[in-house]
């Protein structure tokens, strides 16, 4: 009986070592987990999950970068990023110009940017012309100066006076005639181009459509151009002046939009800038016209060399067209016309607009 008690202690001692035996192997293996976990990373030192992700970010990056094309350099600070356009003028285009002071733009044009197709018209008739302007006379016998310039001068030398459309309708009328009658005769030569640059007095800028030689004629024009339009010193009123030049712009816009090439044919003032200029609101007028701002810039009068802008009231001193020898910033309006729809939305619009407002 002692040996089995003794056989059976043996076995339980055995087996007890065996399981402390197991158990410090365990907790070894934790022991050495935990350190290994607890260890901290040297500084710079990614782990493998870390270096994979940057890996893939950078292969991101350089699939975009293959697709994007690449960046334009910066320009210069010396530059400016919005160049000044050209002048609205061509060549090709058919001109007409109301509102001439001395001829000198008009001439310009002709002379220095080549356009072959010019009708240039003043306010004044030929005496007041002279008087006002004496330079005119000079500019416009070189502006006339062409292989048939001694039919254009006869016609526009005609001694019937004009001084305004009320009460010289008929008179007008034969001048309008007459006009119309040598452009036909000219135009069936040919060689010769019909009325290239013809000079046409006493024209009233917002009363375009009266005039026979336009409302009668299917001539269109390309360009439709009024240099600094003033009605001059009416009023020393400035609301009242302000008023006067707006109608003034605004019977412009709407006699000259029907003369227009359609689809390509533009309006182009130009104003000074600042006051009381600003509070014409030339922009809103045009679009009251059914014209709409295509774009705008400053106007450079060195572009049209020999140009001087004309005061309304004339010379002073006799010391020529300029304005005091001031220098004044300007600015050149571009003005094209509405489609029919948008001018249709547009009223439609304004319309339901007011009486929301009336409700």
């Amino acid at each position: 009986m002692y040996a089995l008690v003794e056989s059976s202690i043996i076995i339980m001692i055995v087996v007890i070592r065996n399981i402390f035996s197991a158990t410090e192997k365990g907790l070894s293996c934790f022991s050495h987990i935990t350190l290994t976990m607890s260890k901290k990373r040297k500084p710079g030192v990614l782990s493998n999950t870390a270096k994979q992700k940057l890996a893939y970010a950078a292969h991101k990056k350089a699939l975009r970068r293959e697709k994007v094309p690449p960046a334009r350099p910066a320009p210069s600070k010396g530059k400016k990023q919005n160049q000044r356009p050209p002048p609205p003028f061509n060549k090709n285009d058919c001109v007409l110009l109301v509102g001439e002071g001395d001829f000198s733009f008009a001439l310009a044009l002709k002379k220095h940017l080549g356009v072959r197709n010019i009708t240039a018209t003043c306010y004044d008739d030929k005496q007041a012309l002279a008087e006002k302007y004496p330079q005119a006379v000079d500019n416009i016998a070189a502006f006339v100066d062409t292989n048939i310039s001694h039919i254009s001068v006869r016609l526009q030398g005609t001694d019937k006076e004009v001084e305004d459309d009320q009460g010289k309708e008929a008179e007008h009328e034969d001048i309008d005639e007459t006009l119309s009658d040598w452009e036909n005769t000219i135009s069936a030569k040919p060689g010769i181009a019909a009325g290239e640059f013809k000079v046409l007095y006493a024209i009233d800028a917002t009363k375009l459509l009266k005039r026979r030689i336009f409302s009668k004629s299917s001539r269109r024009y390309d360009r439709i151009a009024f240099q600094f339009p003033h009605v001059g010193g009416i009023t020393k009123n400035q609301t009242r002046q302000v008023r006067y030049n707006q109608e003034l712009l605004l019977s412009f816009f709407e006699n000259a939009k029907p003369l227009l090439t359609p689809d390509t044919g533009i309006v182009i003032v130009t104003l000074f800038e600042g006051q009381p200029y600003e509070l014409w609101n030339i922009r809103a007028l045009a679009k009251e016209a059914g014209l709409f701002t295509k774009t705008s810039f400053t106007f450079e009068a060195s572009e049209y060399p020999g140009y001087k802008h004309s005061r309304t009231l004339g010379n002073i001193d006799g010391k020529g067209g300029a304005w005091k020898g001031e220098e004044r910033k300007a600015r050149m309006y571009i003005f094209g016309v509405e489609a029919a729809w948008t001018v249709g939305n547009r009223k439609k619009m304004d319309r339901a607009g007011s009486d929301n407002q009336d409700d």
